[in-house]
């Protein structure tokens, strides 16, 4: 309870060096909005249109808070301090994890990774960045609870936890599959498990079917989760070295003219757009074109650069970097690259103390698949730090269960060393 009231009262200190409104004036104003405006009309929006952009997590709950703190300074510092407080219990699954297979003190010491600054920057920004974090700590938890127990009410509080990860991001939605390899190493009733992914099926088609429902009548399209992925799919083919110059292209033939007939039917004979709203889909759907036929070119043209840079450098950026664009308490951006890129290394030999110690492998398997597994996921689209910093507590894990094992091989190296010595 001192670590989460020390990285509560650290938050506050950064709130009130931000100040209370302090906002990129980007998406995390734009989520503020989008909540305001569906308590007030039920239409989920984003930058101020319709949108099926984002899940509803976000403007769903913000829009509750608004209910309560109005729509000025009073409700920016109640979303402060409700991030801040999601922030710090993250911290509270980091330690209960750790402490599942590893001595307290190991919990207590992966907990505090989450005193640097940029992730206390990153709990004073309204963004999905932090309750994100916290569900995915939860759920990570509760995974482990699920094979450690018998007790159905891990495999609800698991359920409960995805479903709302998947409310504020959509790419969580792979997470069952990492959870499913990690029960089956730890030889989880068979029959237990496929009841269970049924009850998973029936719950998310709750949601679902509703929600594609809704979106194919606004939009006149099949979008199960959110569309605009286009745009970061886009963006990503402008990373990394080799990536085809804009004035080499055909854009017109290749782009304008395949979106101009893909979406003819949301234009009138005037060929004016039927609704103001599509027009900022129709945009985010053409950057997808746009994407697949400059990543056609590019692996066409130089393969070598293509493939080294989604699956080398891009995916090495996000590793190594930090989500961190103001500094506080006098600590500079740049330290994080370091200091990062430190942190993995140490991880990695958790992972390699692991096997060769024959423990906990099952455990540190399901944490390298899951957090490589996703750092891949953002990876073929667009490298951006702001995407891998929640995935930063799984590496937090790993690093408490590791420091555990290595506290445990230590005595036995130099137990082996001394043995060597006096035999000769």
């Amino acid at each position: 309870m001192i670590v989460l009231l020390l990285l509560f009262l650290e938050r506050l200190i950064a709130m009130r060096q931000l100040g209370v409104t302090y906002t990129l004036n980007s998406d995390d104003l734009s989520y503020v909005n989008s909540g305001i405006t569906f308590i007030k009309t039920g239409n989920i929006t984003m930058h101020g249109v319709l949108t099926a952009q984002i899940m509803p997590g976000m403007p769903v709950f913000i829009g509750i808070i608004s209910l309560f703190f109005g729509e000025g300074e009073l409700l920016w510092f109640a979303l402060k301090l409700i991030w801040i407080t999601m922030g710090v219990w993250s911290a509270y699954f980091i330690y209960k994890s750790v402490s599942l297979f590893a001595p307290k003190c190991c919990g207590i010491i992966a907990s505090l990774l989450l005193f640097t600054p940029d992730f206390v920057w990153m709990d004073n920004v309204i963004l999905t960045e932090t309750p994100f974090m916290l569900l995915l700590t939860a759920m990570i938890y509760f995974t482990f609870m699920m094979a450690k127990t018998v007790k159905y009410k891990y495999f609800w509080l698991c359920l409960i936890s995805y479903f709302l990860a998947l409310m504020f991001k959509a790419n969580i939605g792979i997470y069952p599959v990492f959870a499913l390899i990690y029960l089956l190493l730890k030889k989880y009733n068979v029959k237990v498990l496929f009841k269970q992914a049924l009850i998973l099926v029936c719950v998310l088609c709750c949601f679902f079917i509703p929600w594609t429902i809704r979106n194919y009548i606004h939009f006149d399209a099949f979008i199960p989760l959110t569309y605009g992925a286009g745009n970061p799919i886009l963006l990503g083919t402008y990373q990394g070295a080799g990536c085809p110059e804009d004035s080499s292209l055909d854009y017109k033939t290749n782009v304008d003219d395949v979106a101009k007939e893909v979406f003819k039917e949301y234009y009138d004979t005037d060929n004016t757009i039927k609704e103001p709203f599509l027009e900022r889909y129709i945009s985010l759907e053409k950057d997808g074109i746009k994407a697949k036929y400059r990543i056609s070119e590019w692996f066409k043209s130089n393969p070598f650069s293509f493939l080294k840079s989604y699956l080398w450098s891009k995916p090495k950026y996000m590793i190594t970097s930090a989500f961190y664009w103001k500094d506080i308490f006098g600590v500079s951006r740049q330290a994080f690259k370091y200091l990062r890129t430190v942190g993995f290394i140490i991880v990695v030999f958790a992972f390699i103390s692991a096997f060769f110690m024959k423990k906990r492998r099952e455990e540190m398997s399901f944490l390298a698949l899951l957090y490589i597994g996703n750092i891949y996921i953002y990876a073929l689209t667009f490298a951006f730090e702001r995407y891998s910093q929640p995935l930063l507590p799984i590496r937090f894990i790993a690093f408490g269960i590791g420091l555990a094992l290595f506290i445990e091989l230590v005595p036995k190296l130099y137990k082996s060393v001394k043995t060597n010595q006096t035999e000769c």
